[in-house]
């Protein structure tokens, strides 16, 4: 292994898009989506993720906003809950790439959400590749 590639995190990239969005703080989905969701319940919102196809099946009129064109980088677990900088290695990886994201944990299982154009990007990063130089004027690759 070369002293420049950095430990393989063993990612693995969901072939799902998946679309964020934003509900008021009352409401609640009827029934939960097939497939990856998580439903998080704020005093200020309430958010849902799940793939594209089945968020059509939710009333939008009263959706506040959504991103559409996520996909779901997961790292096999169990990961202890003992397991310090895991998340610090990844956000460092990604940030070196300039890759924004957004995290989700399970009871064993660390998930994080990347736009989807810079999905194999950040699959190749938290692999152990080198992040690209970055592109003049840009802030993602």
């Amino acid at each position: 292994m070369s002293e420049n590639r950095l430990a393989d995190l063993r990612p693995e990239l969901d072939p799902t898009h998946l679309a964020v969005s934003k509900w008021p703080v009352s409401w609640r989905p009827p029934s939960l989506p097939d497939g990856f969701c998580a439903v998080v319940v704020d005093v200020d919102e309430v958010t849902l993720v799940c793939s594209e196809d089945q968020l059509a099946g939710y009333d939008d009129a009263s959706r506040e906003a959504v991103e559409v064109g996520w996909r779901r980088v997961t790292f096999a677990g169990p990961l202890p809950w003992e397991q310090v900088g895991f998340l610090a290695d990844v956000a460092g990886r990604l940030a070196a790439a300039q890759i924004p994201f957004t995290s989700l944990s399970g009871f064993t299982t660390d998930h994080v959400l990347v736009r989807a154009a810079q999905a194999d990007l950040a699959v190749a990063v938290l692999s152990g590749d080198a992040p690209p130089e970055p592109r003049s004027g840009t802030t993602n690759p």
